[in-house]
This record gives C-alpha cells, structure tokens and sequence, in this order.
C-alpha cells in the first residue's frame, strides 16, 4: 500500500489472470492490479507515470452523499425482505438455487457460486425497488450461466423486458455505498 497525499491509500495486488497493469478508482479508492509474474517496483513506477492523469479523474468523480441507516435495522430489513423476494422470482422464472445469504459485502450487491448459493448484500436494501429486483434477478441469471458471456446477457434482458443494460447503468450510480 501506498499513502498519497491527493489520492488517498493506493492499494497494489496481485492477479494471476492480469497480463498487465491496471488502475482503476472505483468509489474513491485507487487500486494498481499487478501481473503475476510482475514486480510491486514497476507497478509503483506505473502508478507515479500516471499519477497527473489519475488526479484529474478522481477530482472529477461525483461524491454523492451517503444514505444514513441502521446497520443492524438494515440487516434484519434484508433477512426479512429480500430470502421470499428472490424466492418468488425463482418460482415465477424457473429458477433453483441451493441457499440464500446475507452478507455486509460494500464492493458486490450479490453474487452466486457454482453450487448455487446466493449471497446478497445488506446495501440492496438501499436501492429503489426495480434495481434490487435487477440484482436478484441477475444472481438467478448465474444459477444458469456461471459467467457474464453473451447467453448470460440474452437471458437477463429477457427477464428484464429488454432492459439488463439500463438498469446496469443506473445501478452504477450507487456503486458508493
């Protein structure tokens, strides 16, 4: 890690998958992915390269506000509210799943494993109604499809009426919580 005045904590991590390096800011956090077989030296080389560049963009990132809320308020809402929202859905769509869970993940609204068990973040309680219904129903979509190939893609827009992109865009606006 790394401590910059403007940027904040830069974070350096290892992927094998990385065939070069990458910086990103997502949610006001600058993150250097390094290629397995490269050195913590050059990616903190490349960081400095891009430095400038990388000022510009996070200056002009928006900084929306956050909602106040209860955690464990927010918690028993999720636990309550959204285990028979994905369960209607399965039903209504044909889907199966193993288990359901709630998690305080900040960095995925949810997410499915191979064996079919749903994670969900306690955050989705914070969204409007038609994109909480999107993240589940693109958790369901992976029941089907364990990757995000084109076949993922047809499915989701089919159960969103065509609209899996927009409602992709719009729920990159809450990507701060």
């Amino acid at each position: 890690m790394l401590a910059d005045p403007i940027l904040g904590d830069v974070k350096f991590r290892k992927n094998f998958r990385a065939k070069r390096y990458i910086i990103r800011i997502s949610k006001g956090n600058v993150s250097v992915t390094v290629p397995f077989l490269g050195s913590y030296a050059k990616a903190e080389e490349f960081f400095h390269e891009k430095r400038e560049v990388l000022i510009e963009k996070f200056n002009k990132q928006p900084r929306p506000e956050l909602p106040s809320f209860n955690e464990q308020e927010l918690r028993q809402k999720a636990k309550t509210e959204l285990p028979p929202r994905l369960h209607q859905l399965a039903v209504n769509n044909g889907f199966t799943y193993r288990e359901v869970k709630i998690r305080k993940s900040r960095t995925r609204w949810g997410s499915c494993s191979v064996k079919g068990v749903i994670s969900l973040s306690i955050f989705l309680m914070l969204l409007p109604p038609h994109l909480i219904e999107y993240v589940l129903l693109h958790e369901l979509c992976h029941t089907v499809h364990h990757n995000h190939g084109a076949d993922f893609w047809e499915l989701l827009n089919r159960l969103t009426e065509g609209k899996a992109k927009e409602r992709r865009q719009e729920l990159k606006k809450f990507r701060s919580f």
